[in-house]
């Protein structure tokens, strides 16, 4: 009775040390961070925007990397533009409302 205890407690502790090592934390830096929207322009997209290629899955279904090399997205909701800072070309492109982006955080 006592070995089957013991194989038992075995057995759950290192079922519980296995399923913490599978949740890593992410990075402290967030894959989209929303800054101010600026009013209508924004110097930085003046003529060299990228435009996000169209998806033929849904927005929010693309797979990106956590890499931070952060772009200024150009967003259209209805008939309001707006930019923000995007963590990456991908993750810019993966919101629906994205229409393109440059290099480099928004100003």
């Amino acid at each position: 009775m006592i070995k089957f205890f013991k194989s038992s407690l075995i057995g759950l502790t290192l079922t519980m040390a296995l399923a913490s090592c599978s949740y890593l934390p992410s990075p402290a830096m967030p894959e989209t961070t929303p800054t101010q929207p600026a009013k209508t322009t924004n110097p930085l997209l003046k003529g060299n925007l990228t435009q996000c290629p169209p998806t033929t899955s849904k927005p929010g279904d693309t797979m990106c990397t956590m890499q931070y090399d952060p772009v200024c997205v150009k967003t259209k909701v209805g008939s309001v533009i707006s930019y923000r800072t995007a963590g990456n070309a991908c993750s810019a492109c993966n919101m629906p409302e994205a229409i393109g982006y440059v290099k480099g955080e928004c100003k």
